[in-house]
């Protein structure tokens, strides 16, 4: 039984290492079978190899490396006036004096005799396996040294500059590794061998693996056997490795090449054969994992922190895009749970993350941030402890990955919902509404919070269009957040004339500090409408007529118009009726009216007689009955004076005629003008 528990035990810890292994490793990018040039040389054409995924198919986004020679020291090799010292798919040629092919793109064991252990790719997986993964094929022409004559043109002993070769990435990446294979050829009994000067200053160069003679001081590259051979098993005299580029956003890497002879023979070659000393160069670059959450984040950063429960909200993408082009890399979905991960295929690098809804393309720029409908984002961060990024808007810029990063979290949440509300009230007395008249409660909810009213707090998101909003006896202003907020509390003054109600909108702000996208209103109604909007009002009083003009901004449920003149400015009667031009009593628009009416001094002299008689009368009484009989048989007497003198006019009035408009509504409500004195000529 005891064996037995520790044999299921050894099974556990070997199947959570393998899962370990699989969840966490990072993955490597080589040059495999199908990804670089066909046919052969020998040419200087630039050639570009396509990076695979390991051991599987292309990488995605594509990721290319483009080999260039340049700055040829030979340009031409005895025999061969067209070909230059250095060539892609170029070949020794042992029974003639020209120049062969060999392919363009092969299999590493092709070359050399190395062996897996020669090569590493800085523990990343799969490494290098020659007989599975390829390397594009250079060679450097020894013939590039003799004369016409087959003389030497410098010492077999000694190294030579032939040029330069550049390899160029698509897309910038940190930290390849090249790997060279089968540095070594002969010609008889004379050894060489190319060798390596690393030319960006910038870099530097670090020996992973190689062979005995795979030497790397400094930035230069050599195979240091004394007696080079082309084999790089043993002893040999060739040579095989791997170096890293020590950089970042590295976009292309230039190499000084040179030829090294060891002096073991007379001439570098003949004129009867071509001497050449081919070899492979490959890359591979580490490719690692990112992953995160996405979390409905209740309190949103009231505690720094980007956390809460897992969700995607019903469908999210995560989206990694490469800032420097502006163009996405790579995209998941987002787990039901929150959780997403790119697994083992992003290059060491800067990028961009960002969660959305809209769908996203490799390669092309990326999309906008878009939430589900009602969430927001509440921030971002790398780790799982406090912090955040500063900027809560679903993307999060300066990802450095070096290695494999997790929670890479984003956090959201859903912003309250506001209801409409309205409360009816009593007709407004002096165009405002006092402060405890409305007592309607704000109502709403909150998916995280729950139900949502007064004693939460309101941001007034827009003012009433027709008057001004107070909360406590102050004035609120567009966007301004009340606390605790207390319908009690609200009041209106300056309601303009002819409304029938009053609003304004407004949202909640959660516990998340969030606020509502979508504000509801809160209308206030009264039966009945507020008074006409007056607009200008003038009276002229010329040749015994009286003409009135006027204007309204609006009208509500107006009827029509009584136009009255007084002689004092205190008693007024109506002279005239004029009806409103309003359709069905209702205008947005300002219309335009005008009264006239002969007024001769008899009217003027009645009018105010009879001001004066009723004053008196109702000032003292019913026991001024008869004095108000003599004021009667006193007017008769006036009257009779006014109509045998037709000169009297307001000018005996002392020039005074006073103006009022009185607007009466369907409902017979009547509402007074401002009172005018007319201009009298």
């Amino acid at each position: 039984m005891k064996s037995n528990r520790i044999l299921k035990f050894l099974v556990f810890i070997f199947i959570t290492v393998v899962t370990c292994e699989s969840v966490f490793a990072q993955r490597s990018l080589k040059f495999e079978n199908g990804g670089g040039p066909a046919g052969n040389g020998p040419t200087t054409t630039d050639k570009t190899v396509t990076m695979y995924y390991g051991d599987a198919g292309v990488y995605s986004p594509s990721t290319t490396v483009t080999f260039s020679l340049n700055n040829q020291q030979y340009t031409s090799i005895e025999g061969n006036p067209n070909i230059p010292g250095i060539v892609f798919g170029g070949n020794l040629n042992n029974n003639g004096n020209t120049a062969t092919s060999i392919n363009h793109y092969m299999v590493l064991s092709n070359l050399g005799g190395s062996s897996n252990p020669q090569y590493a790719t800085n523990n990343i997986q799969p490494g290098i396996n020659v007989s599975n993964d390829y390397g594009l094929e250079i060679a450097i022409y020894s013939d590039a040294l003799i004369n016409a004559d087959g003389s030497n043109k410098v010492p077999t002993n000694q190294t030579v500059y032939y040029g330069d070769l550049t390899l160029t990435f698509n897309r910038p990446v940190n930290n390849p590794v090249i790997h060279f294979t089968g540095l070594g050829g002969t010609n008889g009994t004379q050894g060489f061998a190319a060798g390596f000067d690393l030319n960006n200053t910038a870099y530097s160069l670090t020996r992973l693996a190689g062979s005995q003679y795979f030497s790397v001081n400094g930035n230069s590259i050599r195979n240091s056997a004394s007696a080079i051979g082309t084999s790089s098993a043993g002893t040999g005299g060739g040579a095989a490795g791997s170096v890293q580029v020590n950089g970042t956003r590295i976009s292309s890497i230039t190499f000084r090449v040179y030829f090294r002879g060891d002096g073991g023979g007379n001439q570098w070659s003949s004129r009867s054969s071509v001497g050449a000393d081919g070899f492979l160069v490959s890359v591979s670059l580490a490719a690692y994992s990112v992953s995160g959450s996405v979390f409905n984040d209740a309190n949103g950063l009231k505690d720094n922190t980007v956390n809460g429960t897992g969700t995607n909200a019903g469908g999210l993408n995560a989206v990694l895009i490469d800032p420097s082009t502006n163009t996405v890399v790579a995209t998941v979905p987002v787990n039901t749970d929150g959780t997403y991960s790119f697994s083992n295929n992003v290059l060491a690098g800067n990028y961009a993350l960002e969660i959305t809804t809209n769908t996203a393309t490799v390669g092309t720029a990326p999309p906008a941030v878009k939430l589900p409908d009602g969430w927001v984002s509440t921030g971002e961060n790398v780790g799982s402890g406090a912090g955040n990024d500063g900027a809560p808007n679903g993307i999060l810029t300066g990802l450095t990955v070096n290695g494999n990063i997790s929670d890479v979290n984003f956090a959201m949440e859903r912003v309250p919902v506001s209801n409409d509300v309205s409360q009816t009230i009593a007709m407004p007395a002096n165009h405002a509404i006092a402060q405890g008249t409305i007592h309607t409660a704000v109502s709403g909810s909150d998916a995280e919070d729950g139900q949502m009213g007064n004693g939460n707090t309101v941001v007034i998101d827009s003012l009433p269009e027709n008057g001004k909003l107070y909360y406590n006896g102050n004035e609120v202003t567009a966007g301004q957040e009340i606390l605790n907020f207390d319908p009690s509390l609200l009041s209106f003054t300056d309601l303009k004339d002819g409304s029938t109600e009053t609003s304004f909108k407004y949202s909640f702000v959660d516990a998340a500090g969030e606020k509502g996208n979508s504000p509801a209103t809160f209308t206030v109604k009264w039966d009945g409408s507020l008074p006409v909007i007056w607009g200008a009002i003038n009276a002229r009083y010329s040749n015994e007529q009286l003409t009135v003009h006027w204007s309204t901004e609006t009208e509500m449920n107006n009827d029509h118009f009584d136009v009255e003149v007084s002689t004092d400015g205190v008693h007024f009667t109506n002279v005239g009726v004029v009806a409103t031009k309003a359709p069905g009593g209702k205008s947005d628009i300002e219309l335009n009216y005008s009264f006239s009416k002969t007024m001769n001094g008899t009217s003027l002299a009645f009018i105010s007689l009879l001001f004066v008689g009723v004053g008196f009368v109702y000032s003292r009484g019913r026991g001024s009955k008869v004095l108000m009989m003599g004021l009667a048989v006193i007017g008769l007497v006036i009257l009779s004076v006014s109509c045998n003198k037709k000169d009297i006019s307001a000018k005996e009035n002392g020039g005074k005629i006073f103006v009022r408009i009185v607007q009466v509504d369907k409902d017979g409500t009547r509402v007074t003008s401002k009172i005018i004195r007319a201009a009298v000529e």
